[in-house]
């Protein structure tokens, strides 16, 4: 039987510049919120004291854990680390600075209930509301990535790497235990292990603004994520992934 509610998973590389307001944010929410929730902080190998200057900020609190990884794996690694140390019946994870404003965490809980396997956030439509816009060349190549693994692994879904994505326990045990893209494109890999599933995935608008300090190297993480999603397919293919 879950523990909390609600678990919140937020990876965390060399972040000492923006931690402090968007984990402020995330405390403030969990003090305020009628969820029992907790909060899962993934240390993925940071040289920058990002780990220490955590623990220093959420001292005395059981409802924070602080997960430090030896040496850099990549997000996915990190998300897939706390989902899978999770004890929440709806296990969310998002990016630290907070990109989509985390009181939606609420609202994507009462949507992943019932028959709703795995909620995500999408800037794609109408109702989202995109308020700082990346600049125009990450858009140009954020949108071709988009469209071509749409088009070959995650079909109808409008936006695959929104970084606001909650997921049922079942379906985060099952995803997460059977992944294994490390690094930017481990989203569209969760996505189609989860179309192939026959989960039930629903998408929702979100607020979101872009945060000019991204990690994210598009020249170097596109083609690498074209390779990785090969993978994915191949190994799809050949019946490595759990059918």
């Amino acid at each position: 039987m879950s523990t909390y509610d609600l678990t919140i998973v937020a990876p965390v590389y060399n972040e000492t510049g923006r931690l402090e307001p968007g984990l402020r944010g995330i405390l403030s929410y969990l003090d305020t919120t009628p969820l029992v929730a907790e909060l899962i902080v993934v240390d993925d190998g940071s040289t920058d004291g990002t780990a220490d200057r955590v623990a220093e900020l959420t001292v005395g609190r059981p409802d924070v854990r602080l997960l430090r990884l030896p040496i850099n794996k990549g997000k996915g690694f990190a998300v897939k680390t706390g989902m899978l140390a999770a004890s929440g019946q709806v296990r969310l994870f998002t990016d630290i600075d907070l990109s989509v404003p985390i009181a939606e965490a609420t609202r994507f809980f009462e949507l992943c209930q019932g028959e709703t396997d795995v909620v995500i956030g999408t800037r794609k439509v109408a109702a989202s509301n995109v308020t700082v816009h990346q600049p125009r060349h990450r858009e140009i190549l954020g949108e071709v990535f988009r469209q071509m693994t749409r088009r070959l692994f995650t079909p109808g879904l409008s936006d695959i790497t929104c970084g606001f994505k909650a997921f049922s326990a079942t379906a985060a045990e099952k995803l997460f235990s059977e992944s294994v893209i490390d690094r930017w494109s481990f989203d569209v890999e969760l996505l189609f292990l989860a179309l192939r599933y026959g989960m039930k995935i629903g998408e929702t608008p979100v607020t979101w603004q872009n945060n000019p300090d991204s990690k994210v190297r598009l020249i170097v993480d596109l083609p690498r994520s074209l390779v990785e999603m090969t993978r994915v397919g191949l190994r799809w293919g050949l019946g490595g992934y759990t059918r």
